[in-house]
């Protein structure tokens, strides 16, 4: 499961390439849909309907009906650092018991 929270930023970003994910290739589509996994921990299949295309639409629909939640571009900010943190921590913890 990824992040459910985004900046306003990060989903106008998300948006457009959820537009070019729908408009290329199969190869394309699995190089963006690695990048919206990657860059932003955006998941698609933790929003849509098993079987049906994910486009900006549903983006904004998942909005709307509060799968995802806009938070301002500080508090991603720190939620950011937290999680990074925090993998660092586990990874350490990790190594320690090797």
């Amino acid at each position: 499961m990824g992040r459910n929270k985004f900046s306003q930023h990060e989903i106008d970003i998300i948006g457009k390439l959820l537009r070019r994910k729908n408009a290329g290739t199969r190869f394309q589509q699995k190089q963006i849909r690695h990048q919206l996994r990657v860059n932003f921990e955006f998941n698609i299949s933790d929003f849509n309907e098993q079987g049906k295309a994910f486009g900006e639409d549903e983006l904004h629909d998942a909005i709307k009906r509060g799968a995802i939640h806009i938070l301002d571009d500080a508090t991603i900010a720190a939620m950011r650092e937290k999680r990074a943190r925090d993998k660092a921590h586990d990874e350490g913890y990790f190594y320690e018991q090797c």
